[in-house]
């Protein structure tokens, strides 16, 4: 009998103790991971975060890169990390995206993590030489059907963002394209100014100074809106309805973190995203930061999942 007492009021003492550490918490420095190598837009956005992360913490925020299999390798990480709130991951879509075109699933998107916040929703921008005769979407898509499926469209790879806007595109129009796969945007953007291929969907921000050159032209916006950066550019959408194609970035940590480790996670993530300098960093970006309650950013994942993976499995994409 006292034997068991004992342990009961052992468990209890641990329980009791959990809240109390969370509240602490951190105490050492915490990583966030980024499942894409450095340089790109995932990374970039993990280390604007980090370092304004770090100074509301008042702990080390460190970007540690873990990539391979369409991101799945660093999500796979972060799903089986302890947690405690020290191994987080920049996500994207991404963490939905993966399993459907490598056709496994490493882990549960919906039950193996916390969601915390939206980061950043970065739409992309259809781009063309300067020498295409269409001067509208209108235009373009009735030079496409014309063309019968030979309009060639540069992607960063085969299940990339910008794939899945343009097959998106085809499935909402019925006009096809023929996909010519790069590794990353850049060499594509080098055949378009070349005029070896006919257009690409392009994230604003490394589109910019080209349109502004000359050596490119904006023909829409895969936003609902227009995009700040580009007020004059129509949107997709204004042609093809409800068309949208947003890359959006987001904070998540493993399942079941404490609640009062998700708290103060989520209320400096607020302070971090509604900060000036980080705004400005994101403009710069052609992105726009936003914060989120966890149970938004979680349905708004939902909606991305419900977006992607039907036109991933209509495509009958598949990855290796």
């Amino acid at each position: 009998m006292r034997a068991s007492l004992f342990l009961r009021v052992l468990c209890g003492l641990a329980f009791l103790a959990l809240p109390a550490n969370a509240q602490d918490w951190p105490t050492k420095p915490v990583k966030i991971v980024a499942p894409f190598a450095a340089g790109g837009n995932v990374d970039v956005t993990a280390r604007i975060v980090a370092a304004r992360l770090q100074a509301d913490l008042g702990q080390p925020v460190v970007v540690e890169n873990k990539t391979g299999a369409g991101a799945m390798i660093g999500s796979e990480f972060v799903a089986r990390a302890a947690p405690d709130g020290y191994t987080l991951l920049m996500t994207s879509a991404s963490l939905t995206n993966s399993p459907a075109l490598f056709g496994r699933a490493p882990y549960d998107w919906q039950k193996d993590f916390t969601f915390v916040t939206a980061v950043s929703f970065q739409p992309l921008v259809l781009v063309v030489n300067p020498s295409m005769p269409a001067k509208t979407m209108a235009e373009f898509l009735e030079r496409a059907r014309k063309e019968g499926g030979k309009m060639t469209m540069g992607t960063a790879g085969a299940g990339s963002f910008t794939h899945l806007a343009g097959l998106l595109a085809e499935q909402r129009t019925g006009v096809a394209f023929e996909a010519v796969h790069y590794r990353g945007t850049a060499p594509g953007l080098v055949d378009l100014m070349a005029g070896q291929i006919q257009f690409q969907f392009e994230p604003i921000a490394t589109a910019l100074p080209l349109l502004k050159d000359g050596k490119l032209r904006a023909l829409a916006v895969t936003s609902l809106q227009r995009a700040p950066a580009l007020p004059d550019v129509p949107t997709l959408a204004e042609t093809i309805p409800g068309y949208e194609a947003i890359n959006l970035l987001g904070l998540i940590a493993p399942a079941n973190l404490p609640a009062p480790v998700l708290a103060k996670l989520s209320s400096s993530m607020k302070t971090v995203l509604q900060d000036p300098a980080v705004i400005r960093r994101f403009d710069e970006l052609g992105t726009e930061a936003r914060f989120t309650t966890p149970q938004a950013f979680f349905e708004i994942m939902r909606t991305q999942a419900d977006t992607w993976i039907p036109v991933i499995r209509k495509a009958n994409l598949k990855l290796e």
